[in-house]
């Protein structure tokens, strides 16, 4: 009885593997848009708030969030190695799906040439789901001794949603894909998914809608996306308060946080939270002047960008942190 209980409650360790990302070749700069919206003098402002530079969007029909994701899946693949197809768990997280039937996930499954034992399913939690979809990824590796890999990936095609006669959100979005490959490693580094917690607040629900009434309400399924006043400076106090207590409860300070990966929604609530709790400027990582608001995958970008420069490595501790429409949120500490 021992022995089996010794065997339940051990956990293998859990490495993020491998990274890639896949972004469209069109840059639209803030210039664009200045132009675009000339007639509306609140559009600077949106843009310093927001903190954007430029983004990469989608311009015709030949791409959208399901190639992104197939491309970026592509690469970490080549990149990690993997040529015979052996994942065991397919995640594909979006708002902006291509497909309701069958999955996204199985599309991937097909286009990347992977193994029939493996299971795949997409996930739509806005913009909090490849953080939700990289927790699930993490407990499912965890519940059966045959799962040794998953392949987690976030792609949306944001720039499709707004309307071209209002500015928000066409002006702070970007299309862009990331995948990761989560790995299983029998050692003792105890890497992987420390500890998480959410916070959902619904008397947010109707602020961003798509379609704004509903499927079963045919007139408007193409219409574009309704955006009532909406800034998630709500989800930052959650944020203080979520980190204070995991830190304590895994006896953590902040000095032993190597990265921050925050939401890259709009860098005036990353300065609030970052003044809130003294965050050293230089362990957060930002990305949203480079892409826009890139919606599910924007953390897995900013991991990528801050993996290339040398700036994390193994054993090294990360905070996640991001919120998605409605609204809910969630912080995660993991060890690298």
């Amino acid at each position: 009885m021992n022995t089996y209980k010794t065997n339940q409650q051990r956990k293998d360790s859990l490495k993020i593997a491998a990274v890639d990302i896949y972004h469209p070749q069109t840059i639209r700069d803030n210039d664009y848009f200045l132009r675009r919206f000339e007639n509306d003098d609140k559009v600077k402002g949106i843009l310093e708030k927001v903190g954007r530079d430029k983004r990469y969007v989608i311009v015709g029909n030949e791409e959208n969030a399901l190639t992104m994701a197939i491309n970026a899946s592509k690469k970490v693949l080549k990149e990690h190695n993997i040529n015979d197809g052996d994942i065991d768990i397919i995640i594909f997280a979006s708002t902006t799906l291509e497909y309701l039937s069958p999955t996204n996930a199985m599309w991937l499954h097909s286009a990347l040439k992977l193994k029939k034992e493996c299971v795949c399913f997409d996930v739509n939690a806005n913009c909090l789901g490849m953080f939700l979809a990289l927790e699930q990824a993490s407990v499912l590796l965890q519940s059966k001794e045959s799962y040794k890999r998953a392949l987690v990936i976030g792609a949306d095609q944001l720039s499709k949603i707004g309307s071209e006669n209002t500015p928000i959100p066409s002006t702070i979005v970007g299309d862009a894909a990331a995948a990761i490959i989560i790995e299983k490693v029998l050692d003792d580094s105890e890497s992987g998914m420390i500890d998480r917690v959410y916070q959902t607040d619904s008397s947010f629900a109707d602020t961003i809608v798509l379609p704004p009434k509903g499927f079963s309400c045919s007139e408007t399924v193409n219409e574009k996306i309704h955006w009532a006043t909406f800034s998630g400076i709500e989800s930052v106090e959650f944020a203080a308060v979520a980190l204070d207590e995991l830190l304590e409860k895994n006896n953590l300070k902040i000095e032993d946080i190597s990265c921050f990966l925050l939401s890259q929604f709009t860098k005036m609530n990353i300065n609030i939270l970052q003044e809130k709790k003294n965050i050293p400027w230089e362990k957060i990582e930002y990305i949203g002047d480079v892409y826009g608001y890139t919606g599910a995958n924007s953390l897995f970008i900013a991991y990528e960008s801050r993996l290339k420069k040398g700036l994390i490595e193994s054993g090294d501790i990360i905070v996640l942190w991001t919120l998605g429409a409605g609204y809910q949120t969630g912080l995660m500490l993991w060890r690298l």
